[in-house]
């Protein structure tokens, strides 16, 4: 039996970034989407005034908006009572 090789390599690669890939959109799937919607809602309902002030710039940008959604979901399940 030979050894798979590069090719074996490169599948091998491609099926690790796949699960890490998966994982992630296990445990930020919610959050993107949430953000995305944020990120596409955003100049719609705040002027780029406030916008400016809030984040620096006149846009909110994405990874921000991320990253507010996934702290206020972390207090959010840190203080729900079961």
């Amino acid at each position: 039996m030979r050894a798979p090789g590069l090719v074996g390599a490169f599948l091998a690669l491609l099926t690790m970034l796949a699960a890490f890939g998966v994982g992630f959109l296990v445990l930020f799937g919610a959050t993107l989407a949430a953000a995305a919607a944020a990120y596409l809602a955003w100049p719609l309902v705040f002027a780029p005034a406030f916008s400016q002030w809030v984040f620096g710039e006149p846009r909110a940008p994405f990874w921000k908006l991320f990253l507010l959604l996934l702290a206020a979901g972390f207090v959010v399940k840190a203080f729900r009572r079961r």
